[in-house]
């Protein structure tokens, strides 16, 4: 399980824009959590969704991010404590 910071491409504005408002553009910072299930030189994937059932080998809503584009990747641990209502 890991939570990866990544950059993304920022849509602009629609219509007339003036160039200096264009020239300080942003990039976007995006995180997501899931389990990994690729990393290499090219890029990182990780799914949200895993189906426990043995037989069955499959996972859902999963994001595949081109490697130059992450910025970190933190691994997550196992934290144990109590439910409360």
């Amino acid at each position: 399980m890991v939570r990866i910071t990544w950059m993304d491409a920022m849509d602009g504005d629609t219509g007339w824009v003036p160039l200096d408002k264009m020239m300080d553009a942003k990039l976007a910072t995006c995180v997501d959590v899931g389990w990994m299930i690729r990393n290499d030189d090219e890029r990182v994937t990780i799914m949200g969704s895993w189906c426990l059932d043995p037989n069955d080998k499959e996972g859902g809503r999963y994001i595949t991010i081109p490697k130059g584009w992450v910025k970190k990747i933190e691994y997550l641990g196992k934290v144990y404590g109590e439910i409360r209502d």
